[in-house]
């Protein structure tokens, strides 16, 4: 499909616009069964996935950890956005382990 402002039009309408999908996989079982845990991620603008890919469920607590924008950020700032989710989410999962809180840990919304 031609477009005069976006060219030609090839791929899925989700990755309009750099088209960068920056991922992880990351074992977080207790951070996935939390019940804040859609909230981190739509504060962190990540998405999760199965490690098979969209629409697959995550295996032993492992999740594909993505930035959910694909328009409207740079490359690197969509890069460092999944730097710095993983690496809350990581700190919130060692948290989880030892039985402790991760309320002072909860992000703003981006």
């Amino acid at each position: 499909m031609w477009n005069e402002h976006l060219g030609y039009v090839l791929t899925c309408p989700s990755n309009l616009g750099t088209g960068l999908r920056g991922g992880v996989h990351v074992k977080i079982p207790h951070l996935s069964k939390h019940e804040k845990f859609e909230e981190i991620l739509k504060r962190t603008r990540l998405q999760k996935r199965g490690t098979g890919g969209v629409d697959t469920k995550a295996v032993g607590s492992v999740y594909d950890i993505s930035n959910a924008d694909r328009l409207g950020f740079s490359e690197v700032e969509q890069v460092q956005m999944v730097v710095d989710g993983v690496k809350l989410m990581i700190e919130m999962e060692k948290r989880l382990e030892k039985g402790k809180s991760i309320d002072d840990l909860m992000p703003a919304q981006k």
